[in-house]
């Protein structure tokens, strides 16, 4: 097999390739010896970088990557080849370590120009949820001078590859086809491919997937050829193992503008289309505050209900749960998040998931500036004011017993990434950069900073020590520079729990929906139905504060079925399509305990798998001794549609691991 043409990269990688050699060297020095054994025993810290990696980018990092993929819906499996190109920082490197999970490998070899050497390897066994070590023994005279390496590896994937979601017809709304699609993060990419799973080490790809005639192939890259059964598709910037996507499905499209389309299966298109008709205004906005979008284009695809999240940032093809057709585009924070990735995570990313507030925490942040800019100050504070209520109740309930992970910067040294997710990256994070923004002059200041961070950090992964250097080298060039000695980082980064200082909100919206919540929650029915202020005009997300509010106030007594039959009657709640709405309102039967109810609160919790709802109602049922062991028994009916990371939470709140 002779080197591919594909490995003749564009401007844009090659001006990644000096930015991270440069990089790489200047933040890993290289220690003296480095001896590599299969034998040799490891900390629970799996490599120097990344402790859930046993990849040794200080040594040895990818570049490029060639994937050839046929996909088996019979067998639930991919099969075919990987080859990467790796960079080799160090001389006499003995072996390359590579992250797989559940992978079988069938063969490996160092791609000559003359002709190829097969290569000895060898998997360890795993270390638990993270997966095992492959490595890939090299020849004696293998990089006798620093250079590159070109390594082809043939394999197939398990049908339990914890990244794939198999889906039969009959899961599909079209019924007549089979679905499939990968989540990859956070450390799920070494279940689809032998890799480097680190965000640290950043790659373009190039893949080619053999697939069934009548359906439809993405990728998080731009399509480079689609022939009958086979799509070849090209990713030109680099990006982390875990912003690899698939998905290959009977799915259609619609234009949202000229760089963006949606797509979905076909019953819905037009849905899709009409409620993210905005997504390039969004764009917009997003690209002026934060400067040029290096991707190609912005899709979304719409994804199947099992999909875990509120959506994906996958570069050039954004994932989105269907949950956000509310028929209203009141989730429009939502697309805003994950195109405000575009720069913080996918351009610039955490070097590893210790760090992921600088991933999330600056999307959530770069999501608020953006629905300001589109809706006003006023609803940028009250979005914030909303998710401060959110991390209080995730600290207080779902971190409770882990009040280590409300720290922004974790350790992983014995946790995994899906353990220790939760709200606090992103609110917290998010928290934290308002309260500099305030503190070092505003928005506009501000975002001038952030330009130039993503600039000069653009195709390279950072710690939150680079970012620290980074502000205060450029705000102690300016009249704010004595502004400087008031953060204590030491605090924000490591400290326990809430934010350690609030940031003043515009509380003119809040106030509102926290006044009629404290209505609800005190009054009786008698003389809650005699009450001017049941007709006081709520917005949308007004509306969604309140209920929120009122199924977390865990000192509310009397909440009963006559309650809530007024709530629903007096905001119209029977009949919406607001999911968010749904969930809130599904969590106030279940405080109440309403076991009439018990079908419709079933119903909500199997029609989508996203975890930000089915986890908390979870915990919501078996907190009610009468519904727990309903909900115990729903939850091993249904598991088999959810994708590993949301069925393997759902397990450990209820006790099964």
């Amino acid at each position: 097999m002779q080197i591919p043409k594909p490995f003749l990269y564009p401007l844009a990688y090659r001006r990644a390739l000096l930015y991270s050699k440069a990089n790489l060297f200047a933040k890993f020095p290289l220690p003296e010896q480095i001896q590599i054994q299969a034998v040799q025993k490891r900390t629970a810290r799996l490599g120097k970088i990344d402790p859930t990696s046993y990849a040794e980018p200080e040594l040895i990092t990818t570049l490029h990557s060639v994937l050839n993929w046929k996909v088996d819906f019979e067998k639930k499996c991919l099969r075919g080849s990987v080859m990467h190109h790796f960079k080799a920082f160090q001389k006499n490197i003995t072996a390359i370590l590579l992250d797989v999970r559940n992978v079988k490998i069938l063969k490996a070899e160092l791609v000559g120009e003359k002709a190829n050497i097969p290569l000895k390897f060898g998997i360890s066994d795993p270390a638990g949820d993270m997966g095992a070590k492959l490595t890939l023994e090299l020849p004696e005279d293998t990089g006798e001078n620093t250079g590159d390496l070109y390594v082809n590896i043939d394999y197939e994937t398990s049908s339990n590859a914890t990244a794939l979601q198999w889906l039969g017809p009959e899961q599909t709304m079209g019924k007549k086809h089979p679905y499939m699609f990968s989540q990859c993060w956070a450390i799920h990419a070494r279940s689809i491919l032998p890799c480097q799973d680190t965000p640290a080490v950043k790659f373009t790809y190039r893949a080619t997937v053999e697939h069934p005639e009548e359906l439809t192939a993405l990728m998080s890259a731009t399509v480079l050829k689609r022939e009958n059964s086979r799509t070849t598709f090209v990713q030109d910037v680099p990006i982390p193992a875990y912003l690899l996507a698939i998905a290959v499905g009977k799915l259609v499209s619609k234009p949202l503008g000229r760089q963006s389309k949606v797509w979905a299966e076909e019953d819905i298109i037009d849905e899709c289309a009409e409620e993210f008709s905005d997504t390039l205004d969004i764009l917009k906005v997003a690209t002026d505050i934060s400067g040029h979008f290096v991707w190609k284009h912005c899709d979304l695809l719409v994804m199947p209900p099992s999909f875990p999240f509120d959506g994906m940032e996958n570069p050039c093809l954004i994932f989105v749960t269907p949950t956000l057709l509310a028929g209203d585009k009141s989730f429009a924070n939502v697309i805003a998040h994950e195109i405000a990735h575009s720069w913080a995570g996918n351009l610039v990313t955490n070097k590893n998931f210790e760090h992921f507030w600088l991933n999330e925490g600056f999307a959530t942040f770069l999501e608020s500036k953006i629905i300001g800019r589109m809706r006003g100050n006023k609803e940028r504070d009250f979005l914030m004011s909303r998710n401060l209520s959110e991390l209080k109740e995730c600290i207080e309930t779902q971190l409770a017993d882990r009040p280590e992970l409300t720290k922004l910067v974790v350790d992983l040294s014995n946790c995994t990434p899906d353990e220790a997710y939760s709200s606090v990256p992103y609110i917290k994070g998010s928290i934290f950069l308002r309260y500099m923004e305030d503190l070092l002059g505003g928005s506009e200041i501000f975002e001038r900073f952030l330009r130039q961070y993503w600039q000069r950090n653009a195709y390279n992964s950072v710690a939150s020590e680079d970012f620290k250097q980074a502000l205060c080298e450029y705000f102690s060039k300016t009249n704010r520079k004595q502004k400087l000695s008031l953060i204590n980082w030491d605090l924000w980064l490591n400290g326990q729990g809430m934010p350690p200082i609030i940031p003043r909100l515009d509380q003119s919206l809040a106030s509102v929906s926290k006044r009629l919540a404290l209505f609800w929650a005190t009054k009786a029915v008698v003389e809650l139905k005699n009450s001017p202020q049941l007709k006081e005009q709520l917005s949308i997300h007004q509306l969604i504060d309140m209920l929120s509010r009122l199924a977390e106030n865990k000192e509310m007594k009397g909440f009963n079925d006559q309650k809530i039959e007024l709530l629903e009657t007096t905001y119209n709640l029977k009949e919406t399509k607001n999911v968010e709405l749904r969930f809130h309102l599904t969590r106030l039967y279940i405080m109440a305990k309403s076991m009439g109810r018990l079908d419709e609160i079933f119903n909500f919790l199997n029609s989508n798998f996203r975890l930000k709802y089915i986890r908390p109602l979870y915990r919501d049922l078996i907190n009610w001794p009468a519904a727990k062991p309903k909900a115990i028994e729903n939850f091993k009916r249904v598991k088999g549609q959810m994708m590993a990371i949301c069925s393997h939470a759902i397990e450990k709140d209820l006790g099964f691991k």
